[in-house]
């Protein structure tokens, strides 16, 4: 069984098999207005005796355990589906070579951004600017913490991916972080131009990809929850969905090539 959540009707279907419960039934209780009972159930636990781990203090969560009590979360975990953003001159590396970790990465940026520099006429600068030295410290604070920052990190929703204004999220499409930090660092004030060329020759990708077997999994129930929000923000038209950041990360390591399944161009 996979679980992708593609858009709505695929996230639908992938929440429909997980959970055993029609579709039509999970949008008949997800078309209640759950945000007004929570709010309730908030301010009634707020100033409790107990325990922090024993509050239901995820909106999700609470649908979940309110709206579907008939619902056991078994401990078969399905194939589940990650979307990758980013920006890449050629795409089509990442079926060759699969989705890279930073420390693997990084050698690579600093050649491409190096080499758009040099045909811009733009030189090294020494790092002393205000925001030279921030770029820097988030590019080697990056680096060095290969556990939460080494990735590769994807999202669980494409569309927190391809319209990430809605989740609340940083554009990996626009602007990936790292290579940002990088142009700033080396060449100040020239990165503007040099980040602008970079948009000008790259392409807006999102990289889909069934996670590895490993023992460090987003536990199942979460990405139930994490769907459930963005159905129920979906169907109340929210202008903003809270479910965007529930991501993966590979910490360090490389998500190989026989693991991808669409390099989508946006």
């Amino acid at each position: 069984m996979d679980f992708v959540c593609k858009d709505f009707h695929t996230a639908l279907n992938s929440l429909s098999q997980v959970i055993g419960v029609s579709e039509d039934e999970i949008i008949s209780v997800l078309k209640h207005n759950w945000d007004k009972q929570y709010e309730a159930y908030d301010r009634a636990f707020s100033q409790s005796n107990l325990f922090e781990e024993e509050i239901v203090d995820d909106f999700g969560e609470y649908i979940l355990q309110i709206g579907f009590p008939q619902v056991k979360i078994t401990s078969i975990r399905p194939a589940v589906h990650w979307f990758h953003g980013s920006r890449a001159i050629n795409p089509k590396e990442y079926s060759k070579y699969g989705i890279l970790p930073l420390s693997d990465m990084y050698p690579k940026i600093k050649q491409m951004v190096d080499g758009i520099a040099s045909k811009l006429n733009f030189h090294p600068k020494e790092c002393v600017s205000d925001n030279q030295k921030r770029s820097r410290w988030f590019a080697e604070m990056k680096l060095n913490d290969v556990i939460n920052h080494g990735g590769p990190f994807a999202v669980l929703m494409y569309e927190a991916a391809s319209t990430p204004e809605k989740f609340g999220n940083h554009s990996y499409i626009d602007e990936p972080e790292i290579i940002s930090n990088y142009a700033y660092m080396t060449y100040d004030k020239g990165a503007e131009l040099i980040l602008k060329e970079f948009k000008r020759v790259s392409k807006p990708i999102i990289v889909e990809f069934i996670e590895p077997c490993n023992s460090d999994l987003t536990p199942l129930r979460i990405l139930i929850t994490t769907v459930i929000q963005y159905l129920y923000g979906t169907i109340h038209n929210k202008e903003e969905i809270s479910c965007g950041s529930t991501c993966f990360s590979n910490k360090g390591k490389s998500i190989p090539p026989e693991l991808i399944v669409k390099i989508h161009r946006i």
